[in-house]
């Protein structure tokens, strides 16, 4: 189970997460992404959060000391993917526009 904890772009990221099967757990919070994003991982079974502020998403994960993925909340349902393929240990695919 992923967590992520978003300003904006919840919809968008559980649905890339629903697409590939892995459930998420979303709660709107407040912050910066990175921050976010931490907290959410170290709350995550799988170590994997999703955090994003009004600007910027960041998928981290709870044992890496820095952000792994960063994108525009535009590409907010591309993150949840991201996320996802990491909790099933799928491979990322294309992370381009």
């Amino acid at each position: 189970m992923i967590v992520a904890y978003l300003a904006t772009g919840a919809r968008d990221v559980a649905a890339g997460c629903e697409e590939e099967s892995v459930p998420v757990v979303v709660e709107q919070r407040a912050g910066t992404a990175a921050e976010l994003a931490r907290a959410a991982a170290r709350t995550a079974p799988a170590g994997i959060g999703v955090g994003g502020d009004a600007e910027t998403l960041v998928v981290a994960l709870a044992g890496w000391p820095e952000p792994y993925v960063t994108a525009p909340v535009a590409h907010a349902r591309k993150i949840g993917h991201v996320a996802a393929r990491l909790a099933a240990r799928r491979p990322l695919g294309f992370l381009g526009p």
